[in-house]
């Protein structure tokens, strides 16, 4: 009790006074400004327990969140949102584009309480997930000029060649197959992976972009190639490789060079000599989900399951109360598995049903826990951060910006996808690093709604003066 107590006093004072300091200092400071921005754009692949504390924690249970969760990334989120308001620039709101969709996902989805068995774990989530707006806000504000994506992109490419470090290091010193580096497990690592690489590999095409900046790029690109392969993770392999290509084929619309010609073909060889090098573990993992075929994949039962709650309840059966509605004692859903369990000869035995798996899809996650409310405001969201994507890439084309805004389009599209069979943007590191990007394409969506001058666009090519 004493502890939690303490801890509860340490995370007040990070949120209520150390934050809001920290915006104070950062409003006066553009380039700490910068520096906690490139920081908080690092935090999502930090060693799990650098990054968040909880209260309250709960430490068998496998939901959304197992406690009261409080992280440094949501912290960094205040102090940059803080900076805003102590600024108190004229004519800026404080409120991004798109925040009263997210917290109108949130609040739909806060309904479910009603019919959750366990009404603590739907609070453990509303705190999680309506305090993780912070990190949305702060990436929005302290994203306003060039400088700020230079900033932001060179910290990307750091954090992945960092990550790739780790990989080496646990697959070649600790001799362990599929490495997950710094995550819980090697698929959220190669989703959050290729979310920061496919905007790198499209701002390296820019000719605007500095030879040493185009280099450090792809190097970080070329890193997280090797850190998915290291990961062994075919679906994040298979993102990677699809959307490289798109965003070559982004690239190549704008017209040819030789630096895309170049940095294409130096791709290409290096896709083959790295499938070359890495063909056993592929033919190994092909080899292990070959050994399955003919038996029905666990993730359509649990999609099943999901889909009989939802038929219950179309406000779902409790925010982050899946992992307590699909198990003993509760064995209404439960039973779905165990029918499949009895079908291909296993014995049933109750004590193996305590604590079942949760469905892998995170839109069935949705669906089953928060209804035909909560699911379709986040797909809303979803679809608002690609059109605000999309109109960024239209309206800074050919700029750096414009590049980087590409890549980040088609690297949402990807992980969007990517959500019918992972759920890692309900986990922290994940959704953390989502927000993040959401928060940078607000910020874009500001500027062109508001036709707001700024350094993102190229400068002007003034008309030569006739020759008398």
């Amino acid at each position: 009790m004493i502890k939690e107590v303490i801890k509860f006093i340490a995370v007040v004072l990070l949120y209520v006074a150390v934050a809001p300091a920290m915006g104070a200092y950062f409003a006066k400071s553009r380039r700490a400004e910068r520096i906690a921005l490139a920081i908080m754009v690092s935090m999502p692949s930090w060693i799990p327990g650098k990054l968040t504390l909880m209260i309250d924690s709960v430490e068998l249970y496998r939901g959304h969140t197992k406690g009261f969760e409080f992280s440094i990334i949501v912290a960094t989120g205040i102090a940059l949102t803080m900076a805003a308001y102590f600024r108190k620039e004229p004519g800026v709101k404080l409120a991004p584009p798109g925040l009263r969709f997210y917290l109108l996902y949130c609040a739909v989805s806060s309904i479910s309480i009603i019919a959750a068995p366990n009404k603590l774990y739907v609070l453990m989530a509303m705190w999680k997930f309506t305090t993780a707006v912070l990190i949305f806000m702060g990436a929005f504000h302290a994203f306003r000029d060039a400088v700020d994506l230079k900033w932001v992109m060179r910290a990307l490419s750091i954090t992945l060649i960092v990550q790739t470090l780790v990989c080496l290091k646990l697959r070649y010193l600790e001799g362990r197959w599929q490495v997950h580096g710094w995550f819980e497990h090697q698929n959220p690592m190669a989703i959050w992976a290729y979310l920061c690489a496919l905007p790198l590999l499209a701002a390296a095409f820019c000719r605007q972009v500095s030879q040493g900046d185009m280099m450090l790029f792809l190097l970080a690109v070329g890193s997280t190639a090797l850190m998915i392969l290291l990961s062994v993770s075919r679906g994040g392999l298979g993102a990677l490789c699809i959307g490289s290509v798109a965003v070559t084929g982004l690239a190549f619309l704008r017209g040819p060079s030789l630096r895309k010609i170049g940095i294409t073909g130096m791709g290409a060889c290096a896709a083959v000599a790295a499938g070359m090098l890495a063909l056993d573990s592929i033919m190994a993992r092909v080899e292990e989900a070959g050994s399955h075929e003919g038996m029905e994949d666990l993730r359509p039962v649990l999609n099943r399951m999901s889909k009989k709650m939802l038929h219950d309840s179309p406000i779902g059966i409790g925010w982050n109360n899946f992992g307590v509605m699909n198990s003993l004692p509760y064995d209404r859903y439960c039973q779905v598995l165990m029918d499949w369990d009895e079908s291909r000869g296993f014995r049933i035995i109750d004590e193996l049903y305590f604590a079942c798996p949760l469905t892998e899809s995170l839109y069935w996650l949705l669906l089953s826990e928060t209804g035909y409310g909560g699911f379709g405001t986040y797909l809303f969201f979803e679809l608002l951060t690609l059109w605000w994507a999309f109109r960024g890439l239209l309206r800074f084309w050919k700029t750096p910006l414009g590049y980087f805004i590409g890549g980040v389009l088609v690297a949402l599209v990807l992980t969007y996808g990517h959500g019918l069979v992972e759920r890692v943007l309900s986990q922290t590191k994940n959704l953390s690093a989502w927000l993040i990007f959401a928060g940078l394409m607000a910020r874009v969506q500001y500027i062109r709604q508001n036709r707001l001058p700024t350094s993102f666009d190229l400068p002007k090519v003034k008309p030569k003066q006739a020759v008398a």
